[in-house]
């Protein structure tokens, strides 16, 4: 993978990442380390960039997410036999999102976790439902919102028109970091990163 990405306004940006450690997981290492530094090196790095660069990174990459985040893998979730389905829906529960999320699609675990607001049998939005969505998610403190935020971008695998128009989520990811980690909501967050199997 390289470490060159394209930024949100589009200009390479060719920081490096340290040795052997992918870019995101670099950023989030500095994020979480050195607030300020990683606020000057990563001015134009989304959250929802990270969040979406799950889905890039492999079985070795996440084996290193544990340390950065300072996770603890003796945690209930970590001991179960699907520990993602679990911890998605401890944070659903934990962190109030039950009008965001509902578990009534077709598929087993957490692919029956769906978001609210959308007739997924026609395809299209349900405009009072969604309403109430966007109502209830600009209603919640800012770590809710990311941790929503970010079940919403691995259940689409990428960024958000949909639920996450016209709401807050495009925090730069030192700001969300640290937000998630003065709520002590980081490890819940980090968890639901490092589980994500795919949806």
């Amino acid at each position: 993978m390289s470490n060159d990405w394209i930024d949100s306004v589009g200009r390479m940006s060719a920081t490096p990442a340290p040795r052997g450690l992918a870019e995101p997981l670099a950023v989030m290492q500095l994020a979480l380390r050195s607030p300020e530094e990683a606020k000057v090196r990563y001015s134009n790095y989304r959250f929802s960039r990270l969040v979406a660069s799950r889905l890039q990174l492999n079985d070795l990459d996440m084996a290193r997410c544990p340390e950065i985040l300072e996770l603890d893998l003796a945690s209930p979730s970590m001991q179960q036999s699907r520990p993602f389905n679990y911890q998605l829906r401890y944070v659903v529960a934990c962190y109030g999102l039950q009008t965001l999320f509902n578990d009534d699609g077709p598929g087993p675990y957490h692919h029956a976790i769906r978001p609210t607001g959308y007739d997924f049998h026609l395809d299209v939005v349900l405009p009072a439902a969604m309403e109430r969505w966007r109502s209830d998610y600009r209603g919640m403190a800012d770590h809710r919102q990311m941790l929503a935020a970010s079940i919403i971008w691995l259940y689409r695998g990428r960024k958000d028109s949909c639920w996450l128009r016209r709401v807050p989520c495009t925090w730069n990811v030192v700001d969300a970091l640290d937000a998630l980690r003065s709520a002590r909501a980081i490890a819940d967050w980090g968890r639901l990163f490092a589980l994500y199997p795919g949806w």
